[in-house]
């Protein structure tokens, strides 16, 4: 029984070596594009609802898949007014039949003063890259578009691979 018990965890050891001395499966998936940004946007027609302060860091993959965050605050006071807190991670993209390069995004919402965060589901669309006056982007819940966005300061950028 000893000779047994023995060899069952020499075995178990051999085994083990031999899978942990194997490479892990090499991830298909590459880089293809590097997205960075963040600043002020002003809320454009139809929905002009004010200032936005935003920032966004993301990895596009060659498989669709997407890694970083976005982030918008849009200022308590501003007339009409949607103030509030949304984010999440980034988790995949694809260009949209405009040629936009558009982020699926998952995190949360508080809506201000005092509001609680409810998760939240939503699309960035980056219409245009650029700095104060150029860059502009939209963010989309539920097939609504709340915001359409035209960067007043900073720049968003792409870096593509």
């Amino acid at each position: 029984m000893k000779k047994l018990v023995c060899l069952i965890a020499a075995i178990s050891l051999a085994v083990a070596m031999v899978v942990l001395a194997q490479p892990a499966a090499a991830s298909t998936a590459t880089v293809v594009a590097t997205i960075n940004g963040g600043g002020t946007a002003e809320m454009q027609d139809p929905l002009p609802a004010g200032t936005s302060h935003w920032g966004a860091g993301i990895k596009l993959y060659s498989d669709g898949t997407a890694s970083g965050s976005f982030d918008c605050v849009d200022q308590h006071g501003d007339a009409p007014g949607f103030p509030g807190n949304i984010w999440g991670h980034v988790t995949s993209w694809f260009i949209d039949g405009n040629g936009f390069v558009s982020l699926n995004v998952v995190g949360k919402f508080v809506g201000f003063p005092g509001g609680h965060p409810q998760d939240v589901a939503f699309i960035v669309r980056i219409q245009q890259f650029g700095g104060a006056g150029v860059g502009r982007w939209t963010l989309e819940v539920d097939g609504f578009i709340f915001c359409y966005e035209l960067l007043t300061s900073g720049q968003i950028v792409v870096h593509w691979n």
